[in-house]
C-alpha cells in the first residue's frame, strides 16, 4: 500500500473521530444540571415534628383531654340571718346516698325516754326541721368519688333551730328527702310514741 492511500485512510478515520468527539461533546452541554438542595436548620425542624406528630397520631384527630376543675367539695353559700350546721348521718340515716347540694330535707329526731320517766313515757320520734336547704355534703377537701359516700350534711339553718338541732345531736337522727318543689310543711308538734306503734299489736 502506497503513502498516498494510507494518509486518505488517515484522513477518513480522523474525521470520524472528530464528529464523535463533537457529538459527545454537544450531547454533555445541553444537559440541564440540576442544582444541589441545601437541607436549612428550618426543614430539619418540619421533619422532625412531623415525625413527632405522626408517632402520637394525627394531630388534627388527637385532642388533648380538658383538665379536671374540679377543686374539691364546695358549699352554697348560707343566706343572711342563717347559719351553717353540720350534721353526721349514715348510708341509712342519709337517704343512702342520693342528698345533693341544693336539696331540701327534714330531720326526725328519736327520741329515748330517760330512766326515771320509762314507767310512764315512751320512746317517740318527732318531726324535729322542716323544708331544710342543704348547703354541702361531705367534707370540704372531698373529691367526687368520696362526695358520694358522704357521712357529713350541712344544712342551713336559723339560731333556734340550730339549738334544736345540737340538742338533738345525742338522739338518733334520720333525713327525709323532698321532692324539689315541695315546701308543705306539717302541722306544728308533729310527731308519734312508740305506744301508738304498740297500739292493735301487742296486747
Amino acid at each position: 500500500m502506497n503513502s498516498k492511500k494510507i494518509w486518505l485512510i488517515a484522513m477518513v478515520f480522523g474525521l470520524i473521530a472528530a464528529g464523535m468527539m463533537y457529538f459527545l461533546v454537544t450531547e454533555n452541554t445541553n444537559q440541564t444540571v440540576e442544582p444541589a438542595t441545601t437541607v436549612t436548620e428550618e426543614d430539619e425542624a418540619d421533619e422532625e415534628n412531623a415525625k413527632t406528630a405522626k408517632a402520637s397520631g394525627d394531630g388534627e384527630e388527637s385532642q388533648t383531654e380538658e383538665p379536671d376543675e374540679f377543686t374539691g367539695n364546695e358549699m352554697i353559700p348560707v343566706s343572711e340571718g342563717n347559719r351553717a350546721m353540720t350534721m353526721e348521718v349514715t348510708d341509712v340515716t342519709g337517704v343512702a346516698g342520693f342528698i345533693e347540694a341544693g336539696a331540701f330535707v327534714d330531720v326526725v329526731g328519736v327520741m329515748t325516754v330517760p330512766e326515771e320517766y320509762r314507767d310512764t313515757q315512751h320512746d317517740s320520734a318527732t318531726l324535729l326541721l322542716e323544708n331544710v336547704k342543704v348547703l354541702a355534703i361531705g367534707h370540704a377537701a372531698d373529691d367526687k368519688e368520696t362526695m358520694k359516700r358522704y357521712q357529713m350534711v350541712t344544712v342551713e339553718l336559723s339560731p333556734k333551730q340550730g339549738l334544736a338541732l345540737g340538742f338533738a345531736t345525742r338522739y338518733e337522727l334520720y333525713l327525709m328527702l323532698r321532692q324539689e318543689g315541695d315546701n308543705k310543711l306539717a302541722p306544728k308538734d308533729t310527731h308519734i310514741h312508740e305506744d301508738e306503734l304498740h297500739e292493735g299489736v301487742f296486747k
